[in-house]
């Protein structure tokens, strides 16, 4: 039993994770450095979040 809620949490907790991780790139790959000569080439995964 013990067990099974363990599971549980961790499946939960990685689930939050995972979700946190993919608004981060969203937001991330959905804006612009204010010093635009400094701000790295994203990865091109990224390209298929934008929203604009």
């Amino acid at each position: 039993m013990m067990k099974k809620t363990q599971d549980t949490v961790k499946s939960i907790i990685m689930k939050t994770i995972v979700s946190k991780s993919v608004k981060a790139a969203v937001q991330n790959v959905n804006s612009a450095c204010v010093w635009i000569l400094n701000q790295p080439e994203p990865p091109k995964e990224l390209k298929k979040f934008r929203k604009f």
